[in-house]
């Protein structure tokens, strides 16, 4: 990958200063830093980035009205949150505003620069963590995968292959575990993310989360 600009919104100076330290040295470059969203949509058409980040202060509504902001000031770049907690409605809210992704600002560094390539191309990406979480909040686990299925005119395969997907397994792990070809699972795959109308595998799982059909002890895709 070439190397993709990135602008950081929010945090304090010194908060900024060190994540561009930990980033020194990869494909991302720190183009531009604003203390707020406000300060930053004002500065709106001297550049355009690949990349927002928005490091959240942990205010659910603070953090939904600012990505709404960024997203539609610089509406061909992918914006990312990074918060300091753990919050299954601040993920629910940022996403809803249209951030790509939401992170934890304490993973490595390895893992953060390859959430931030996954975003620019495309993916959606979340904490695996935030999946056990949600069910704890009080997403209901209690009926089977099957019977969650019903009014989305899932096969039985679909929702076999869903519940794979939600406990993090790629299509090999997922052909392996029910015993077909990884190109049958892709057939299913299809039709599947066609059917709860999403764009990928990742928000399948993140669906599959956010409506119930998650499992406990699952990990998400992302």
């Amino acid at each position: 990958m070439s190397q993709m600009s990135m602008f950081l919104v929010g945090g304090t100076s010194l908060f900024r200063r060190g994540l561009a330290s930990f980033l020194h040295g990869s494909e991302f470059t720190i183009a531009a830093e604003h203390d707020t969203a406000d300060a930053c949509v004002a500065a709106a058409g001297d550049a355009e980035p690949d990349l927002v980040v928005f490091i959240s202060s942990g205010d659910v509504d603070a953090s939904q009205q600012a990505v709404e902001q960024l997203t539609q000031a610089y509406d061909d770049a992918r914006l990312i949150v990074l918060s300091g907690t753990l919050s299954v409605d601040e993920l629910a809210a940022c996403l809803r505003a249209g951030a790509r992704g939401y992170l934890l600002n304490s993973i490595s560094r390895d893992a953060m620069i390859h959430s931030f390539t996954l975003i620019v191309l495309g993916e959606t990406v979340f904490p695996s963590g935030l999946a056990q979480a949600w069910v704890r909040g009080g997403v209901s686990a209690g009926r089977s995968v099957a019977d969650r299925a019903l009014g989305r005119d899932l096969t039985r395969r679909e929702t076999e292959i869903l519940d794979c997907l939600t406990a993090g397994a790629s299509n090999k792990q997922i052909a392996r575990d029910l015993g077909i070809t990884e190109a049958t699972v892709k057939i299913h795959m299809k039709s599947l993310i066609r059917k709860i109308g999403v764009r990928n595998r990742t928000q399948a799982a993140l669906w599959a989360i956010n409506t119930g059909f998650a499992p406990d002890g699952l990990q998400a895709a992302a």
